[in-house]
Formats: structure tokens, sequence, C-alpha cells
């Protein structure tokens, strides 16, 4: 059901994962369907368009400018970008998966399609002629109504994403969002001119008189403003806020003088007058679209009010209950434009968390007693999920799928070094997840294309291992140990598949930082296998006095091959990656660097499972002499843990996440402990083969689990389950 929710207190302030608040709608709020990409007010002003296109099928929603209660719903073949009126009851969609433009009737709910050559993320039309950005092969798209000839495809540049024509209909403005330009075509001669922007430009709006051309350029927290007499930038306004970079603008809409701009990471939107912010206001989780017309602003929110417990978690139910991304829907709120003023502002930047002083005593700094991180990157698994049966937490023992018969050493890590009960990943699946664990980040491009991918929309998963562009304007932690000076080595993560059996990386800096006998996500190789490949180097490293200080190493067999005939039950999957991890905790504390390191590990995202307390809370786990053990309730994130490492190595900040995060001060003391840990035997048969009678073997041979989320989830989710709870029927 749509909720209609009226002003003041009609939702309480919401803490988020990671650990930001979204406060309440200060007008009307209706929530939508998953991930709302854009939004349009009809030529009347009175009805509002909607594009919804997440995990689940997409759609076209209309809902009233009056009161947001919801007009109608019409499903459709694909979708993506913001919609386009043609008339008060007509609405043009770019089809993306379905490579067409849609036309819909939104009294009949009729829908016509016309065909275009790419996977068309944004159009914009004036008169007969509709232009489409098209995401697959970088070029724009022009279809001419009435007139039987094939889509112009004229060239533009990496992964365009925005379109707009000039009032006179003679210029077309297509921003490319995998690069730093915006391509100019002349719509009758076809002519084209490169215009340099800012890092990966999205959302586009003229001016009325179509002098001026405003360009949200995502990655570099600023709106261009472009002369078109010139087409030449000539203004940057920067839009973030002061604590650090990450506002990802990604829609405008102007009214009148006012400009505003959605701030989808910061979870604001920003007035611009005078080429400056005069405010803000603060809107719901990841603000992905904008409109305004005569005093008010409708903002969607692309993952709507705030997070949610999932212990329900049931994937093989008919709406998949429980699955993160099919339950992350979005809103839309109303907002009188008078109440965006100097008091937003202060709440907005309020609802930012604060990492707080840092101790006088604390070890968690640069130059102290640690000087060597290990950071572990696991894949995909809840709090309750592992340590739900660990009474000393707070977790549900019913939800423990992999709990200590199966996780042994994981019990015995957090029982002796500390137990985090309240830490969540940052983010929702492993798109995000290798990002924000390794950059404390996820930008616009990401959190827009994720979730058309993992809904099978769309067939490229280019969101690791260099792929540009979703790579954040200030990369990732290598990146600042490299430029640092820090020593580092990686081990699996942001690698290429083997090639004559070595692995290699397209990321500037992990060059020459990578073990090439090491493998990135391969659930055909053992992480026993990994963690021998790691110890042998971390043996020839200690007998050569050489360590580096800093080591990022991936063990992604938590992940599990679902229950394909002779491949590794999903027990023996988690059970082996438990004992793998128990052995780089034993083999580092046997050796002489164990007085001054830390090994700490985190899952990348929390979507395979079930929670009861937020479906993005996850296990996390500090080894070393001066961990300080015990429960410890307070909140961490991803990003915090990020933090905590920047600050061990003396590395800044990357974004605004890391640098408002709460690092993990409590987690550690002053006084070592030193005895060394002894990794714990396996309690069940890790090398247990699936049977062909295994529930979902058939379907696991179909998965396609080349990375870490290739496979369908629900399908995946719904065979662990079962797994899980063997002789449970349904």
């Amino acid at each position: 059901s749509i909720a209609i929710l009226a002003a003041a207190g009609a939702v309480a302030t919401a803490d988020l994962p990671s650990g930001w608040r979204v406060s309440p709608p200060s007008g009307a709020m209706t929530e939508t369907g998953t991930m709302p990409q854009g939004i349009s007010l009809s030529p009347s002003g009175s009805k509002i368009a909607i594009v919804e296109s997440g995990f689940n099928p997409p759609a076209l929603r209309i809902v009233s400018a009056s009161d947001l209660h919801t007009i109608d719903e019409i499903s459709l073949p694909g979708a993506f970008g913001s919609p386009a009126w043609q008339d008060e009851r007509t609405v043009l969609v770019a089809g993306a998966n379905a490579n067409a433009v849609l036309r819909i009737d939104i009294e009949t709910g009729s829908i016509t399609r016309t065909p275009v050559p790419g996977w068309p993320a944004a159009l914009a039309a004036h008169g007969d002629t509709i232009a489409t950005a098209d995401d697959d092969t970088s070029a724009i798209s022009l279809v001419r109504e009435g007139i039987g000839k094939e889509p112009a495809q004229i060239a533009a540049g990496s992964h365009p994403n925005g379109v707009a024509f000039s009032p006179d209909g003679r210029t077309i403005y297509v921003s490319n969002g995998g690069e730093a330009t915006v391509t100019a075509l002349d719509a009758a001669s076809h002519r084209t001119q490169t215009i340099a922007t800012d890092l990966h430009p999205s959302a586009l709006v003229l001016s009325a008189s179509g002098a001026t051309l405003y360009v949200a350029c995502a990655d570099a927290d600023a709106v261009d403003e472009i002369d078109t007499r010139k087409n030449a930038v000539v203004a940057r306004i920067a839009v973030g806020l002061p604590q650090g970079p990450g506002a990802s603008p990604n829609s405008l809409a102007l009214d009148g003088d006012a400009l505003y701009v959605s701030l989808g990471a910061e979870n604001a939107i920003a007035l611009i007058r005078d080429r400056r912010v005069v405010a803000r206001a603060p809107v719901g989780w990841y603000p992905s679209g904008i409109a305004a017309r005569n005093g008010a602003v409708y903002v969607v929110d692309g993952k709507g009010e705030g997070s949610r417990a999932n212990p329900e978690f049931d994937p093989g139910a008919a709406k998949r209950a429980g699955y993160i991304a099919a339950t992350l829907t979005g809103s839309v709120r109303k907002i009188d434009a008078r109440s965006i003023g100097a008091e937003s502002t202060q709440m907005v930047i309020a609802d930012v968390p604060s990492p707080g002083p840092t101790p006088a005593q604390t070890i968690v700094r640069s130059h102290g007693p640690i000087e060597h991180v290990f950071y572990i990157i696991k894949e995909n698994r809840t709090y309750d999920q592992v340590l739900g049966d660990l009474l000393e937490g707070n977790g549900d023992p019913k939800l423990a799928w992999f709990g200590e018969r199966v996780t042994p050493n994981e019990h015995a890590l957090a029982r002796r070094f500390g137990i985090f009960d309240d830490t969540d990943a940052d983010a929702q699946v492993s798109a995000g997840g290798h990002n924000w664990s390794t950059a404390a980040f996820a930008n616009d491009y990401l959190e827009r294309f994720w979730p058309v991918n993992y809904g099978g929309r769309r067939d490229l998963y280019d969101f690791e291992d260099g792929a540009v562009a979703s790579t954040p304007a200030n990369g990732y932690i290598w990146d600042e140990a490299r430029k640092a000076g820090i020593s580092m080595r990686d081990y699996g993560e942001f690698v290429s598949p083997a090639l004559l059996g070595t692995y290699s990386t397209h990321m500037e800096g992990l060059k020459d930082r990578i073990d090439p006998r090491y493998p990135g996500f391969n659930l055909d190789i053992s992480d026993e296998t990994r963690v021998d490949e790691w110890q042998r180097e971390f043996d020839a490293f200690a007998a050569q006095r050489n360590v580096p200080a800093f080591e990022i190493i991936r063990l992604p067999n938590d992940h599990t091959y679902g229950t394909r005939a002779g491949s590794l039950t999903p027990q023996a999957y988690v059970a082996q990656n438990d004992h793998a991890f128990g052995r780089i905790v034993d083999r580092i504390s046997h050796s002489p660097y164990w007085s001054s390191s830390v090994v700490i590990a985190i899952e990348d995202d929390a979507q395979n499972g079930p929670d009861h307390v937020d479906n993005q809370r996850t296990t996390l786990y500090i080894a070393s002499p001066y961990a300080a053990p015990g429960v410890h309730r307070a909140h961490y994130s991803t990003s915090g843990v990020v933090r905590t490492i920047e600050l061990f190595l003396g590395l800044p900040p990357m974004s605004i996440y890391d640098a408002v995060a709460p690092p993990l001060y409590d987690a550690f003391g002053t006084v070592p402990e030193a005895t060394p840990y002894t990794v714990l035997p396996p309690q069940i048969d890790v090398n247990a083969k699936n049977l062909r009678t295994a529930y979902g073997a058939a379907a696991s041979a179909r998965l396609d689990f080349t990375n870490a989320d290739a496979a369908d989830p629900a399908v995946l989710n719904d065979i662990l389950e079962h797994a899980a709870h063997k002789g449970i029927q349904r």
C-alpha cells in the first residue's frame, strides 16, 4: 500500500546504516517503488510523472501535485532516467533494456514503442523529435515521429545519461557520465562539439532563454554553468558540505531565478542563486530527482525514508520478502520553497554524524603501537546469519544460518577480542560494497545502475576494477597509501581474472602492489588455497623484516556456490572461509609482528540474509593485542572502519562519509594482551559436496557466479535458506 503522510511529526527522524539521519518531511510524502530515477511535472503542473527503475519491475507512477496521492501506476517493459511530458496525457520514457522510446497514454495505460539501437538511459523531446542518450553504445539516437526512418545515431561520449534541447530545438546537449564532457549536437547537420566539464556530469537544465546550460557534475560536488554561445564553462558552483567531498549532485530544476539541485549522497537539496548555494533543506534517503514550479519543490528519494530490519527474509516468496533490493523502496516529498532557508541549513549539517573528540590515550593513531593493518573483506552476510546464536550479543538464534558449529573461529574471535553487534555495512549489495569498503563512497553512477543490473535489466557489471564511470573522484585507499609512501599489498581486491595463471588489475594505484598469484572472486578456488598463497608471501616478508604496513585480503567464499551439484555445500563454503580467516589471525599472532598489528574484518555488504535489527547489519571482527574484549554497543559503519584504518596509517579521509564517521576508538585499549590466537579446527566437513538431489541443485547450475553478485540473488538466497534449514518444507 502507498502511505501518504502529512507534514510535521508523521515520520520520526530515522537513523541510516551510515549513522546519518533522515529528518521527517516538512510537507506531504508518498512512498514509491524501488529506485525512482526521475521526476517531471505535467504541462499544467497538476500531475507528476515518476520513473521507477530499481530491482523490482519498472513502472511509471503518476501522482497528484497537490497532495501526492497516486493516480496510477503503469508497468513498463523497461525504464530509466527522467520522464518527459508531450501533453497532459502523454508521457515519454527512455525504455532502457526495452531498447525503445516508450510513449505512455496515462488515461488508458497503453504503451507505444519506438525502437532505438541502444540502451536509452535518458531522453528529451522538442516538437516531433526525440533524442535519447544510449548508455551502451555511447551515442545519441534521434527519433522523428511520423517519419518512417530508422533513428539516426550520432557518437557521444562515454555513458551518456542526460539530454536537453535548446528552446529553439536546434541544439541537443548530452552529458557524458563516464567522463567529464557534454556533447553539443546540431540537430540538423548532426555535427557535434565537445564541451569540457567537471567530473561525471549527469543532469542538465537550460535557462528559459537558452543562453545558460547548468550541468550537475556528480563527482565534482559542483554545478557547472555553460555559456551556450561560447559552449564553454564560465562558472563552477560548489555544492558540497564543508566536512568533506561526496555530495553527488544528480538532478536540477529551475523555478524563476531559483536553481535547485538534489544532493544524493548528502540526503539534501540545495538552492542556488547568483552562482552560490544560499540554502539547503533535508529530504529523504538519497534524493535522485527534483522538479519545481511556482514555489513548490518536488523531490524523489531513491532509497526512501530509512532502512529496516528483515527477520521475515524469505527470498522464495512471491514478492521476495525481506531481500534488501526488493524492499528498498523510494519516496516523493513536496516542499514549500519558502521553508528552505538558513534554519534548514543548520538542520542538514546537524544530521551528519560527528566523529567526536579524539581520546587522549587512544592507540588509533599513526606512529603509535599499531604499525601493520591487515584488512579482510568478506562477502554478503548479516550479523544474525553468523553470530545470531552468540548469546552475549544482540542476536536472534533463529536467524543463525551459519552459527557456531559452522563458524567456530568467528565466534571465538568475537568472544576474545570484542563483539560488535551494531555495525552496519554502508552498501546494500556487492556492487557498492567493494567501493564503500575501499573508498568510503559509492558514486551516483553506481547507485543508479546497480539496481537495474541486479534486477536483470542490464548485463554490464562495471562497478569494480577500474570501471571509470563508477570510480569516485578521490579514488581508493590504496591511492592515498601510495601518495603517503605507505607500503602496501593487495590480495584479490579489484583484480581481474587470471591470464596465463596470473592475476592483474586495472587500478593504477594497485599496479605493482598486488600478488599476481592470489585469486580474486572465483568460487572454484578454495579460501584455504588463498591463505596458502597469502601465508607464503607473509612468511617471506617476515623473514626479510619488511611486512607491508597495509594489506587488503579478500576472502570471498562465504558467498557460497548455492547447491550446484559437485560443488561444496553452503555450510562447507562458510566453514572453509571461517577456518581460512582463523589461519590468518593465527599466523600473524604467532609472528614477531603480532605486537604491532591489527586484523580488521568486515563483510562488504549484508544482502544475503535476515537480521532482526537492520538489513544492513553485518559482522565486524578485530584481532590485536590491543583489542578491547566485551560487547561494544556503539554504532559503527563501513566508513568508520575505513576511517580507523586511515588513522592507523596517517591517511586523510577520502569522502565526507569517512570524514564524519566515528572511528573505532572504543574497540581498543592501551595495555596489550599478547597471547597468540590458535585457529580452531572445522567442526563440520569442509569438503562436503552438494548432491544432484539437493534442493536448488538445478537452479544453482544455471546461476552465474562470475562475479560476486552476478547470480540472481533471490534464487540464490532461497537456496541458501533451505540449505540452512534442512528438513523445512515450503
